[in-house]
């Protein structure tokens, strides 16, 4: 297997990694994100995103990379509200998930809340202006991922993770 660093920049470092079959895994640093499973009134609080490497909208929990020395927890209530605008309380965590263990070594850690503290407005970067919140009934949303509609595995192992321990 040859190692190769391809880029740098200030806070994060990606390393390509590609074995004897032309297969290509990335060692990101730092490589923690953590996402919130939020509800209100029985509804999930979700976002749309345009994502280029698939070059689609996908549906994800909100959610995102942790800063340096950022605690999980924190990482998700920030992520909620910069993307969502939604500012919660008392959160539950689920969870940790390898989203996509053959690609990369990110590990994301899952939270959850339904404590919706207040609504201020989003708090977006110039890069996320395609990020739009939503509600939806967790019904709904549990047959858009059985339908194949919603893909995102962040998403669809977090709402399971909730399901699991009794919350949704």
């Amino acid at each position: 297997m040859k190692k190769e660093l391809v880029y740098q920049s200030r806070d994060k470092e990606i390393e390509v990694f590609e074995d004897e079959f032309g297969s290509i895994t990335l060692k990101e640093m730092p490589y923690e994100a953590a996402v919130m499973v939020a509800l209100e009134n029985d509804s999930l609080i979700l976002i749309s995103q345009y994502r280029p490497a698939v070059d689609q909208v996908i549906i994800q929990l909100p959610g995102g990379g942790m800063n340096e020395n950022e605690d999980a927890m924190d990482a998700a209530k920030r992520e909620l509200l910069e993307e969502t605008g939604i500012v919660c309380g008392e959160t539950v965590f689920l969870g940790s998930i390898q989203p996509s263990a053959c690609l990369s070594n990110t590990v994301t850690h899952v939270y959850f809340t339904k404590d919706i503290v207040e609504y201020r407005s989003q708090m977006l970067e110039k890069k996320e202006a395609t990020i739009q919140a939503f509600h939806i009934p967790v019904d709904r949303a549990f047959r858009n991922i059985e339908q194949g509609l919603w893909k995102d595995s962040e998403l669809a192992h977090g709402l399971l993770l909730a399901r699991l321990k009794g919350w949704i």
